[in-house]
């Protein structure tokens, strides 16, 4: 007789047709100590009876004509492994055979889908039955009714009568069980509440844990498991906040659960799985089977709140809705929410909360019973509290896959402390219940560089080498003594200009040997150098010189060639800024960072170290002067004795010239924009040009990402270091990541890695604690890096430079950007908080672009997006028109105000600026508008399928959704598809082709072409 299944039996059928398959995700293992008094013979004898008169232990089930189940008659003689063991062997039997039982995968087309087995200790000292079971035929409330069973069968064995009539009246009690359920299970009845409920769950963000560049989609669920268990004194003040708060234990676990998983995930609200017991009739609570609801609980963490308005309120509240709409399944809620279906992950919720709960100590056969891990994960995490001996203990089991231990580690030391503090003071924030992790350890490198000012020290390192060359360009070289001559002689011509220590001395671009004498000369007064590009616009440069404070410029005032004037001391200052760089602002100007010396000799002592940099060093001056990263190919070359060498007369952007610039000059170090990384290395693959002088190729500016070109590249040179360098203007570069040939794996996404030494990188989590492993957070950085702040701007210095409360002193730079750390304490960089990007590597703050498109007289609003990735990202401007639209009169106005990185490639109309939910600008929706308008209209579609089998299997998705056409390569989900329809078609494929088709391959790309492919395959197979 075919019985209905419930709608989570179907659920879990899916998603266990879902997994690989080999996979035993849903085998249960449970542990029941009893009497070790008890015979075999009794123990087998009570065991049978239980399966003969609990209906749900004889299930078997099949997908078609629909999804059905059935019940198998008992079983004559129940196989059990029984196994006999010495009294220091037991735990490790009682290991070994739940492992033996509990690996096997079931058919549950055939059953039975339960193993038992009998461990016992020789001197009967211990005894323990094990149960492995699949989750479909046993929920954990289930767990109650077979304890009472199994102690009343062996507390007295049943007479075949009894057996026939309690298994008869069970039988009538589990057809009217599943009759209710199937009535409760009726969609017209709660679509309303389910499409309500469905899009409020859409709002909350997905929960990614330790998220990382390459991430998988897919995993084979490996799990394991790490505990905590509570001390009689917090179980009792947990029974006090129950009381006080009148919430049970389950709102205060998955209130404090909620509240780690957010701060581990970074966002303002998780969903957390749990299962909802939705027993319909007062006979199911004596029967064991599947009927609870995993229903997902919504748990916000607004930081500012108190620990009971969190769960007095907050979570008591989320908790209440699920039990008042328990008749809404889970199904329901994956059909109205349609989340995205691109890995083999829970739809809904990657966090999951077990209560187990069911069953106390006895004073019957069964001592205790336990639930055991089986090695799988079936969430991304899965926690499990169970009262054991009067105590409350926490099971945590993660995705090894997706989870390293000591992210796993960390997320159970944050439960741990949320739960203390919380049952210590509920009174507390919900910020206050963590704590700051240790600050990442630095990478080492450190070589201390002399007292005093850069001018002075590179005046010593002429007194001992006055002959080596200082700087070589296409026309000449300049010796260590003809170069600190030549700034002399600057700096008193500066210095009869009235310039001194503090001020700001502009310098326009020169080449480089004007630029380096320029620098010293500025550097020598104790003033700072402010570069100038003479191609940015008149009013921008006019800014610049204006709020720095610049009264007098090199190259416009005078040139280095013509300043002169009576000795002047030496200033030696390192109290004043060394230079002053602009980036772009929010508020649609510049802004000027003031860099002090401090950082810099830090910097500088850095990269001696860590680029072994001497007197043989030969440094190519590639950067533009008015980027940070000149500085580095300057001053501290300079310092070690090395020789500074022209890019000239290569241009930046033509790399062969700069290839053949680096190759005939033989210099030891590189440092180039990531953007111009791949085109170099693959000209030298391609053209087989070797680099033999080559040591160190640096890059920044972006995210570095690599491939099989550069890594070929670094395999032909396996004497050079490529080294990630990141760092804001504010600070500059303060994190590097090393790679080389002896590396045998590079990520695509690289690391930025380390921070240096007198740097402090504190990854500040959502709580604003200092963030664990895994966890991602803003980067603050303070100790030696940060800069003095913005020239003559106090306000938007005391918002981006704050004082650092982790040190107790200084100051430290809010970045903006979100990184998180490893196990190793190494850095990945995975985007901004704010609006901000890179383009080309020239850093921008869109905010800026729309500030000047505003002023535009035909602009109403705008809105500016980057599109694309990497080296093909740029700009697209959109526009609510206050009149008609004239796109180049709009890009010919921002040109005029903007350097022409900033200028938007594309300007698009819009009649109304799209938001989110929340009231912010929908960015993504417009990136999304833009490549819709830079793709070339298709075609009209016209449904052709490559055979007959694509046809037919068309046919069969569009009787199953009543849509037609279906497109061959179209994924089905868009037609309206879910899992238990997908579940059915396959079920359907299988017996019309007689080819099995794995969801899970299936799902990867679920179209009609797809699953032709499988069925060819499978044929051919």
């Amino acid at each position: 007789m075919r019985l209905p299944m419930t709608e989570s039996q179907k659920g879990l059928l899916v998603v266990d047709a879902g997994a690989p398959a080999d996979s035993v995700l849903y085998n249960q293992l449970v542990r029941f100590d009893i009497d070790p008094a008890l015979s075999d013979e009794a123990v087998s004898r009570a065991l049978l009876t239980l399966v003969t008169i609990q209906p749900a232990m004889r299930e078997v089930f099949a997908a078609l004509p629909q999804m059905h189940a059935s019940l198998t008659p008992p079983p004559v003689v129940l196989p059990m492994e029984r196994v006999t063991v010495q009294p220091w062997e037991f735990e490790q039997a009682l290991a070994d055979v739940a492992q033996k039982i509990g690996r096997p995968t079931f058919d549950l087309a055939r059953g039975p889908a339960y193993r038992f087995a009998l461990v016992r200790a020789s001197d009967r000292s211990a005894a323990a039955v094990l149960l492995a079971d699949h989750h479909i035929i046993l929920d954990g409330i289930s767990l109650g009714p077979f304890v009472r069973d199994l102690e009343a069968a062996l507390a007295k064995p049943l007479s075949r009568e009894e057996l026939a009539a309690k298994r008869e009246a069970r039988e009538i009690a589990f057809g009217k069980e599943l009759a209710a359920q199937t009535r409760s299970a009726s969609p017209e009845r709660v679509a309303a509440r389910a499409e309500e409920w469905a899009a409020q769950l859409r709002e909350v963000p997905p929960l990614v844990i330790s998220p990382r560049p390459g991430r998988p989609s897919y995993t084979s669920f490996s799990g394991a498991r790490i505990s905590w268990t509570m001390s009689k004194e917090e179980g009792k003040a947990l029974t006090d906040l129950c009381r006080r708060l009148d919430v049970t234990p389950f709102v205060v676990f998955s209130g404090m659960y909620g509240l780690v998983l957010a701060r581990h995930g970074n966002v303002g609200s998780v969903l957390i799985g749990s299962p909802f017991m939705a027993r319909r009739t007062i006979g199911a609570f004596d029967l064991c089977g599947f009927f609870v609801n995993t229903l997902p609980v919504t748990v916000e963490a607004e930081w500012s709140r108190t620990v009971d308005e969190h769960l007095g309120k907050v979570v008591k509240g989320a908790v209440d809705h699920c039990r008042s709409n328990v008749d809404i399944t889970f199904n329901q809620l994956v059909a109205h929410a349609r989340p995205e279906r691109s890995n083999n992950r829970n739809p809904l919720f990657s966090a999951m909360l077990a209560m187990q709960d069911t069953f106390s100590e006895s004073t019957g056969s069964v001592l205790r019973m336990h639930e055991l891990g089986n090695g799988n994960a079936k969430f991304d995490l899965w926690l499990g509290a169970t009262p054991i001996d009067g105590h409350w203990q926490f099971e945590l089991e993660y995705d090894r896959e997706l989870i390293s231990p000591a992210t796993a580690d960390g997320l159970l030391t944050s439960l741990r402390s949320a739960m203390r503090r919380a049952l210590a003071d509920s009174s507390v924030a919900l910020s206050g219940l963590f704590t700051d992790w240790p600050v990442p350890r630095t990478d080492g490198w450190h070589r201390p560089i002399a007292d005093g000012s850069f001018a002075s020290i590179v005046e010593d390192v002429a007194a001992a080498q006055p002959d080596a060359v200082a700087i070589e360009t296409p026309d000449r070289t300049f010796s260590y003594r003809e170069l600190v001559a030549s700034a002399r002689r600057v700096a008193n011509g500066l210095a009869a200009k009235g310039i001194g220590a503090g001020d700001v001395v502009g310098l326009v671009n020169q080449d480089l040997a004007d630029t380096t004498i320029a620098i010293l000369a500025i550097l020598r007064r104790g003033a700072a150098y402010l570069p100038l590009d003479p191609t940015l616009p008149d009013e921008r440069l006019a800014y610049m010189i204006e709020k720095a404070g610049c009264e007098f410029v090199i190259g416009r005032d005078a040139d280095v060639s013509t300043l002169d004037g009576p000795d002047a001391a030496l200033v030696e200052s390192t109290e004043h800024p060394v230079y002053v760089m602009y980036t772009s602002g929010s508020t649609g100007k510049p802004k000027g960072v003031e860099m002090g010396h401090g950082p810099l000799a830090n910097l500088t002592s850095w990269q001696l170290a860590a680029l072994h940099m001497d007197s043989d060093t030969r440094f190519l001056q590639y950067a533009p002067l008015g980027f940070d990263v000149s500085f580095q190919e300057i001053i501290p070359t300079l310092v070690a004795g090395g020789t500074i060498v022209s890019r000239e007369p290569a241009d930046r952007r033509m790399f062969p010239a700069v290839l053949s610039r680096i190759a005939s000059t033989q210099v030891t170090h590189v440092y180039l924009p990531v953007a111009a990384l791949r085109p170099l290395v693959q000209l030298a693959n391609a053209r087989g040009v070797v680099l033999p002088h080559l040591r160190y190729l640096c890059v920044s500016g972006e995210q570095l990402m690599v491939d099989d070109e550069v890594r070929t590249f670094f395999e032909r040179h396996q004497h050079c270091v490529l080294v990630n360098l990141y760092g804001p203007t504010e600070t500059h570069a303060v994190t590097s990541h090393r790679l080389s040939y002896r590396n045998h794996e590079w990520a695509a996404h690289v690391p930025i890695g380390l921070p240096y030494p007198g740097v402090e990188a504190y990854v500040v989590d959502a709580t604003g604690h200092l963030a664990p492993p895994g966890v991602v957070g803003e980067l603050y950085l303070g100790g030696l890096c940060p800069a003095t702040g913005y020239v003559n701007d106090p306000e938007i210095t005391a918002q981006r430079f704050v004082a650092d409360r982790f040190a107790g002193h200084g100051t430290m730079y809010r970045t903006g950007d979100l990184v998180v750390r490893d196990d190793d304490d190494v850095l990945t960089f995975l985007g901004r908080a704010d609006d901000q990007v890179k383009i080309r590597g020239y850093r921008i703050e869109l905010g800026e672009i729309e500030t000047v498109a505003n002023r535009c007289p035909s602009v109403h609003q705008a809105v500016a997006v980057v599109r694309g990735e990497g080296v093909d990202r740029e700009l697209v401007l959109f526009v609510v028109p206050s009149g008609e639209l004239d796109a180049d009169a709009i890009k010919a106005e921002m040109s005029r105000s903007l350097p022409s990185y900033m200028v938007p490639m594309w300007v698009f109309e819009l009649d109304t600026v799209p938001t989110t939910p929340t009231g912010k600008t929908d960015r993504d929706a417009l990136v999304a508008r833009s490549d819709e308008l830079l793709v070339a209209p298709a075609e009209p579609e016209v449904v052709e399928y490559e055979d007959e089998l694509e046809r037919e299997l068309a046919g069969i998705w569009a009787g199953v959704l009543n849509v037609e056409p279906i497109v061959r390569d179209r994924p089905v989900l868009e037609y309206g598809a879910h899992s238990l329809n997908i579940f059915t078609v396959l079920a359907e494929v299988q017996e019309r082709y007689g080819v099995p088709v794995p969801m899970i391959d299936f799902f990867g790309s679920p179209t009609v072409a797809t699953l032709a492919g499988l069925v060819r395959a499978g044929k051919a197979g």
